[in-house]
C-alpha cells in the first residue's frame, strides 16, 4: 500500500484530477465526490478540497525552485491546473460537462511529468520526502498531544497550546489521509509543527525541571520522527529506538541553546 501514496504535491494532485476526470460522473460535482471520498457540501469536502488547493500552491512554489527553462516550460500549465481545481467560469452540476472535460490528458501528463522531475529534483527533502515511515511520527504527534494536555495554563498560554494542539491534530489528520495528499504534504506540514513547538518552547513560564525535561525530549523526538520521513536514513530509525546517536545530539543543543536563553 505505502508504494501507492503519492510521493510529492504535484502527483498528489495529478492522483485526485486524475480520479475526477475518470470518474465516469455526469458532472464536476459527483467526480470531486468521488476522487476526494467526501459528500458535496459537508465539512469534510470543503477540508479536502481545500486541500487540493494547498497541493497546487506548493507545487506552483516547488516549479519556480527549478532551473529556469524548466520553469517556463511547466509554468505555462500553472493557469489550467488552477482552472481544474476550481474551475471558476462553469457550473459543477451542469449535466452538459461531465467529469471527464474538467482536464485534458495532456494537462495531466504535462502534471506527471512535473511531478517526476520534482521528485527527482528534490528527493530527501521535505518536498519529496525519501521515508515512507509514518507511524513513527503519528506517535510522536500522539505523545504531544497528551502533554500539552498535561502542560497547565500558567506554563503555556492556552490560546498557544490549542493552536498548536490544532496544527497536530491537522497533522495527524493528514497522515489518516496518506494516500490522498501524498507524503510530501505530511512532510511539509510537520515543519510547521516543528516551528510551531520551537516557538512556544521560548515563551514556557514557571515550568518545573520534569515538564521542561518531557518538552525537550518531545521537541527533539519529533524533529527525528519528521527528518526520518524526509530523508529515509535508517541511522535515523534506530536513532529514535535507542535514543542515541543523532537524538542524543540534537538534545545537547537544544539544551544547551535552553540554558543560553536563560
Amino acid at each position: 500500500m505505502e508504494s501507492r501514496i503519492p510521493r510529492t504535491s504535484a502527483h498528489g494532485l495529478h492522483e485526485i484530477l486524475a480520479g475526477v476526470w475518470g470518474s465516469g460522473a455526469e458532472n464536476f460535482r459527483k467526480g470531486w465526490s468521488a476522487a476526494l471520498g467526501a459528500e458535496w457540501g459537508s465539512p469534510e469536502f470543503a477540508r479536502r478540497h481545500a486541500e487540493v488547493a494547498g497541493l497546487l500552491a506548493e507545487t506552483i512554489q516547488q516549479v519556480q525552485a527549478l532551473p529556469e527553462a524548466q520553469q517556463d516550460r511547466y509554468s505555462r500549465y500553472f493557469p489550467q491546473w488552477w482552472t481544474a481545481v476550481v474551475q471558476p467560469d462553469v457550473g459543477w452540476t451542469d449535466s452538459g460537462r461531465p467529469a471527464r472535460v474538467l482536464v485534458t490528458q495532456e494537462t495531466l501528463d504535462h502534471l506527471a511529468s512535473a511531478a517526476d522531475l520534482l521528485q527527482g529534483t528534490l528527493q530527501g527533502t521535505t518536498s519529496a520526502p525519501a521515508g515512507s515511515n509514518l507511524e513513527v511520527l503519528k506517535e510522536s504527534c500522539a505523545s504531544w498531544l497528551e502533554l500539552l494536555d498535561q502542560t497547565a495554563d500558567s506554563e503555556l498560554a492556552p490560546s498557544l497550546r490549542e493552536e498548536i494542539a490544532a496544527q497536530i491534530r491537522h497533522l495527524l489528520w493528514l497522515i489518516e489521509n496518506a494516500q490522498l495528499f501524498g507524503v510530501a504534504r505530511i512532510s511539509r506540514e510537520s515543519t510547521s509543527v516543528i516551528g510551531a513547538l520551537a516557538q512556544a518552547s521560548t515563551v514556557l513560564t514557571g515550568q518545573d525541571p520534569q515538564t521542561g525535561g518531557k518538552w525537550r525530549r518531545g521537541f527533539v523526538s519529533f524533529i527525528a520522527a519528521s527528518a526520518l520521513l524526509a530523508t529515509g536514513m535508517t541511522t535515523l530509525q534506530t536513532a529514535i529506538e535507542s535514543g542515541a546517536g543523532v537524538v542524543k545530539e540534537i538534545t545537547q543543543v537544544v539544551e544547551s541553546v535552553a540554558s543560553s536563553a536563560g
